[in-house]
């Protein structure tokens, strides 16, 4: 089975939402479970590459706009807003009230203007706003108490950061280097070490981002010890 794409299960989830709220609208049948899964493993499977594919070729394109980050946290909030509207306004009893079009709409707008309302409010930038890291990118930063170097090995700039105690979202990691492929950074953790639990928690984290993302740390999501996090670009 191919390596499923980033996204691509809360994709293939709205692809097979989308068939339903559809078929809900047109006084259809529902489709069987295994229907909707085959439906959805299409979206992850073909509709993911394709849409990464046209992003890529937009990128690609000189004279198109940059387009804009969109994080799985806003993917999921946006989805999450879009089909709720959906399905409370829409039920077999009554006419439609909102369309396809309109909860999509509704699902894109919360996606976009929430994670900023959250930072304005809080001053600190919530899960949704968080990009991917790549640590993957790294060796010799994972799994180390105390962190001291870090190498690319994507051949493409990474950041990498080492985050002290007291150093937290939304202010990025002070040890913080851009470094391109083949390049080592070298950290300095001090007496600290990694933030683990039970022992732990509050210690130093390290994380690798894909610029313009910088390197920063918050809470777990359990509420207990840190984690390295990348944040938004200034």
């Amino acid at each position: 089975m191919p390596e499923l794409l980033p996204n691509a299960v809360l994709i293939g989830i709205v692809t097979a939402l989308s068939v339903v709220v559809l078929r809900q609208q047109a006084r259809k049948p529902r489709l069987s479970i295994v229907m909707l899964v085959l439906i959805g493993a299409a979206g992850a499977y073909v509709a993911t590459p394709a849409l990464y594919a046209l992003a890529d070729a937009w990128r690609a394109t000189a004279w198109l706009p940059a387009l804009p980050v969109v994080t799985s946290g806003q993917l999921f909030l946006g989805a999450w807003a879009g089909f709720a509207v959906l399905f409370v306004a829409n039920s077999k009893a009554r006419p439609t009230r909102v369309p396809l079009w309109a909860g999509l709409l509704i699902g894109g707008a919360v996606a976009v203007l929430v994670p900023p309302l959250l930072y304005a409010v809080t001053g600190v930038h919530q899960r949704p706003s968080l990009r991917d890291d790549v640590n993957h990118c790294t060796r010799g930063m994972k799994g180390q108490v105390q962190p001291r170097e870090a190498t690319n090995v994507c051949d493409e700039p990474i950041t990498v950061g080492l985050c002290m105690p007291g150093e937290v979202n939304p202010a990025p990691c002070a040890q913080s280097f851009t470094i391109g492929p083949g390049e080592t950074a070298r950290f300095d953790p001090g007496d600290a070490a990694l933030s683990s639990l039970p022992g732990n928690p509050g210690g130093l984290t390290v994380v690798a981002c894909r610029p313009p993302a910088r390197p920063s740390r918050m809470g777990t999501a359990i509420g207990r010890g840190y984690e390295g996090v990348c944040i938004p670009g200034a």
